[in-house]
């Protein structure tokens, strides 16, 4: 019987000792770790390697990112040294990148065209939802990043806003034409619609060379879709320079004559969107252009004195403001060194599932975010400050959400309602340019010896027409000045520059056709 027992225990032993031996042979997978040059906004700090977010996807994923934080400020010149140095990280994620440059021409990120299907499904679900992918191959026909596309129905920038407190006051209506709108400026200059015994109302305030808050929008009146790159297209592909245009000199006459009235403050030829703003919400201000006003810079109390009005024209023109499109920004690349690709891969790719983009937006669900009866998701709160970007990266991370997608799955926040109902009024109003600008800026492939020639004329058009615009608004033009403006321009080499924009565009568009 002893016996028994001991051959009992013996066995037992014997069993125990395997099932340990078992567990030193068999550990468990070890989790993959990649590096990452990551994109970080100038006035933001945030911990990507502790964050909330990234803790999550990598509990989802098994995979560890290392995160190399740049700044805004440096991020370029941090680009180009990693790719100089010979050693990259794995990955490169947000911020900017000249894919023609590092993909087409250098080859040092890798075309991912080969592994999205298999390795990153949910984003390349998306790809064919409103065609959105079709700008993402560069000049080569590859795809050599991930895109970031965060679509709301927005397709201009500016908005005009006027005083409708003051209006009322002066038993006045939204005017409709550059006449109108001079008339309305001067009884706001003279009849102290804020009431303060001061004459310290400011009629027509903005800033400058921009299409937010500057005078760049004031040229629509006269049928010219103004933006800062100073070219667009015509309804038959046909690439425009503005400065040439008919209605670009009447505009400065304008402008000019406002400013010799005192209708138009003369600082905004100067000043920023901080002064800007530090007037318009010192109740001083009738009419200016802006993105929107719900959760701006604006003060709620002063936003409320403002209601959107149309574009004003001038006798003989249409109004034609400056159309943008949904513009897929860069998300994510990955280097040629990178020694992991379905790894990193399947890491994005974790990103875009629906909850998990709309918490790296939004926050996490039951703080911010809720997940509401009919299935979509919808932000209960904004917290004050930057409070998010303790838990979740918003623009630093991934997203790609084409509008019809966006609009099954997320309920916008009031002032994004507010942004998108002036955009769809301006659509079904016909004030805005047919073709956007942006798609020949932003969408239209260049190689990277057009890029670099264009971006140098760009550069110095840019200083010529601004300079001559101050001259003009202020001084007043004069046939023999405008003609000399013209002339400087082109000896600067406009025709080359719309000349290259041309065939990069007739370019894109054979190959369109193609397909």
């Amino acid at each position: 019987m002893r016996k028994n027992v001991f051959f009992l225990l013996l066995l037992l032993l014997l069993l125990l000792t395997l099932s340990g031996c078992g567990d030193s042979i068999a550990p468990e997978t070890e989790k993959v770790s990649l590096t990452a040059l990551q994109y970080e906004l100038e006035n933001q700090t945030l911990d990507f390697d502790n964050m909330w977010f990234f803790q999550q996807i990598e509990e989802q994923t098994g995979v560890h990112v290392d995160f190399d934080v740049v700044k805004h400020s440096d991020w370029t010149n941090r680009v180009n040294l990693m790719f100089a140095s010979g050693r990259y990280h794995d990955l490169i994620l947000r911020g900017s990148l000249d894919v023609e440059d590092y993909g087409v021409t250098q080859h040092v990120i890798l075309p991912l065209d080969d592994y999205l299907e298999e390795y990153m499904p949910t984003y390349f679900s998306r790809l064919p939802i409103d065609n959105a992918g079709r700008t993402l191959p560069s000049s080569d026909g590859k795809m050599y990043y991930v895109g970031f596309l965060l679509s709301q129905g927005i397709n201009t920038n500016g908005h005009f806003f006027i005083n409708k407190t003051w209006l009322d006051k002066l038993g006045l209506s939204v005017p409709t034409t550059t006449e109108e709108l001079t008339d309305v400026l001067r009884a706001f200059k003279n009849g102290d619609p804020n009431g303060n015994g001061l004459a310290d109302e400011i009629p027509y305030e903005a800033t400058f060379a921009d299409v937010n808050t500057g005078l760049y929008n004031a040229f629509s009146a006269f049928g010219i879709p103004m933006n800062e790159y100073f070219v667009h297209l015509s309804a038959d592909g046909k690439v425009l320079f503005m400065p040439e245009e008919d209605g670009f000199r009447a505009c400065v006459e304008w402008l000019h004559s406002l400013c010799q009235e005192g209708l138009l403050d003369v600082e905004s030829l100067t000043q920023g969107s901080n002064l800007w703003a530090a007037k318009v919400n010192q109740q001083k201000a009738g009419y200016f252009t802006y993105w929107r006003l719900k959760n701006t810079a604006l003060s709620d109390d002063i936003a409320a004195d403002y209601a959107v009005m149309l574009p004003v024209h001038a006798e003989g023109y249409e109004a034609s403001l400056a159309r943008t499109e949904d513009e897929i920004e860069f998300g994510a690349a990955l280097t040629i060194q990178n020694h992991d690709i379905p790894s990193s891969l399947h890491w994005l790719d974790a990103q875009f599932e629906t909850e998990n983009m709309l918490v790296a937006q939004n926050g996490k669900i039951g703080d911010t975010l809720i997940l509401r009866g009919d299935g979509r998701y919808e932000v209960t709160y904004v917290p004050a400050g930057n409070e998010l970007y303790k838990t979740v990266p918003i623009i630093c991370g991934q997203f790609f959400a084409p509008a019809s997608y966006y609009a099954s799955v997320y309920v916008p926040a009031a002032h994004r309602q507010e942004k998108s109902a002036y955009c769809a009024l301006y659509d079904e109003s016909g004030v805005l340019e047919e073709v956007p600008y942006t798609l020949l800026i932003n969408t239209v492939p260049i190689t990277s010896e057009e890029s670099a020639r264009i971006q140098q004329l760009y550069t110095s058009l840019k200083s010529a027409v601004n300079a001559y615009l101050v001259e003009f608004v202020t001084r007043g033009v004069t046939d023999e000045r405008f003609a000399d403006f013209l002339a400087e321009l082109n000896s600067i080499g406009a025709q080359e520059y719309v000349s290259l924009y041309q065939t990069a565009y007739d370019r894109y568009m054979k190959g369109l056709s193609a397909q």
